[in-house]
């Protein structure tokens, strides 16, 4: 009987030895060397380094090294999972679904409204110009003077200097244009995996090995979120850790760094830019030139203004009350305010998000300095030469492994001890792999030779 537990051990799944090294984590503070894991769970040291790799994966963790090389496992003391996706998030996703479908109706509503509102209006507008000139002298033509510039407006007239311009070359269709007034231009899709492979070409030209510190430099990211990432890529595509003899962890992928093709051709491929060289910018409110974005204002604003004076000079020229209150000022008002407004809320919300736009792009300045410095005791003014750029740099200043020094005249210096240690940690281990790492050996078997 006595062996039977030991037996039980020795028959647990994969599944069931993260259960048990879960909960014997929970309440613990999250942090422990493996020796501590098959402690406290009571597996097996294989079962616990499998158990290990899988929460690795699954809950949000780091790893650190002890001064004797220890591997230090530390994971969230909530055991947030990595995939678990924050309110905020789920909000705004929500949000853009909204938004997504808002905009393909109010685009339906633009071919067909706009349009429609447009020509109702512009008849009653004739009718009530037409009627006045039946009943004044012939010599007044003030009110045809007025319509002729609604259809110039869209290309209509007398105009040879027109006719010749629309010989041209085709351009953007008009309704395009008006989408690009209310929303803005399309944006290119982006590829999901666009930044996942951007980090593995890193990493391979990297020689597989990288410290936090490239996931900093490359991403912009600070060194916290650099080591969830970090962790996260050990998992997902076959890495081991490896502390130094400074205690630095490094992450080395061996397994992704065989290659077929190992002619020059076929390894140049485009560095991977560091993150201060891809400052973000604040997106186009419209591609349109100047010349039509007025002319589609003018459009709308007909439209806006009509149901106050168009359609109640027209009620007074029939003399009789049209009805259709909704249909002829309601909907028009209200649809006509939107499209004004939609522009105006991007605007606005662009505006909001400068304030993030300009921190980040500080803070990948920062980091270009600091790094360009290998994290040496730098001035204040040369990290932060302006105000803006200064808060930044206190705000950030821990996140990023910085610290506050004083030089030997006794000024105020700003230095990034854990950049230098990582930058030159990985820099031996890159300069000790051996040649042939990448080589995936010769063939020795090929189908097409059956």
């Amino acid at each position: 009987m006595a062996g039977k537990p030991m037996d039980d051990k020795k028959a647990y799944t994969d599944e069931q030895s993260k259960r048990v090294l879960l909960k014997a984590l929970r309440g613990r503070g999250g942090q422990l060397t493996k020796a501590d894991a098959v402690a406290l769970s009571g597996l097996s040291v294989f079962q616990a380094e499998q158990a290990l790799t899988s929460l690795l994966k699954e809950y949000r963790s780091h790893l650190a090294a002890t001064e004797s090389g220890e591997l230090l496992y530390q994971f969230d003391p909530a055991f947030e999972r990595r995939d678990a996706v924050p309110l905020r998030e789920r909000l705004t996703k929500l949000g853009r679904a909204l938004w997504k479908g808002f905009t393909f109706l109010f685009k339906i509503s633009i071919m067909v409204t706009l349009v429609a509102y447009f020509l109702i209006f512009l008849a009653m507008l004739l009718a009530i110009i037409f009627g006045r000139r039946s009943s004044d002298d012939r010599d007044s033509g003030d009110g045809m003077d007025f319509g002729w510039p609604l259809f110039w407006m869209w290309g209509w007239g007398p105009s040879p200097r027109y006719r010749q311009r629309r010989r041209g070359p085709p351009g953007k269709p008009l309704y395009k244009k008006v989408f690009d007034f209310v929303f803005g231009p399309p944006r290119p899709q982006e590829d999901p995996l666009a930044q996942e492979k951007e980090i593995l070409t890193y990493i391979r030209q990297q020689r597989g090995r990288i410290a936090p510190v490239d996931l900093v430099k490359l991403m912009g990211w600070d060194f916290q979120h650099a080591e969830e990432q970090a962790t996260r890529l050990l998992v997902d595509y076959g890495g081991e850790p490896e502390a130094t003899d400074e205690g630095v962890v490094l992450y080395v992928f061996k397994d992704i760094r065989k290659t077929a093709q190992l002619s020059e051709s076929d390894r140049r491929q485009p560095r991977p830019r560091p993150s201060w060289e891809r400052m973000e910018s604040r997106p186009l409110l419209t591609a349109n030139t100047p010349a039509t974005n007025v002319a589609i204002s003018l459009f709308n604003g007909f439209n806006l203004l009509a149901p106050f004076l168009i359609v109640p000079a027209f009620e007074a020229r029939l003399q009789h009350p049209i009805g259709h209150a909704f249909a002829l000022h309601s909907f028009p008002l209200v649809f006509s305010t939107l499209f004004f407004a939609i522009p105006l809320g991007r605007v606005l919300v662009e505006k909001a998000r400068d304030r993030g736009r300009l921190e980040r792009n500080a803070r990948r300045e920062i980091l270009r300095v600091a790094i360009e410095h290998r994290g040496a005791p730098l001035p204040p003014e040369q990290l932060a030469p302006d105000p803006a750029t200064a808060k930044v740099l206190d705000r950030s200043l821990v996140t990023l492994g910085g610290d506050v020094v004083t030089d030997s005249e006794g000024r105020m210096r700003y230095a990034f001890p854990r950049i230098k240690e990582e930058l030159d940690a990985v820099a031996r281990a890159r300069g000790a792999v051996t040649a042939g790492e990448e080589d995936a050996g010769a063939v020795v078997f090929s189908s097409k030779d059956n």
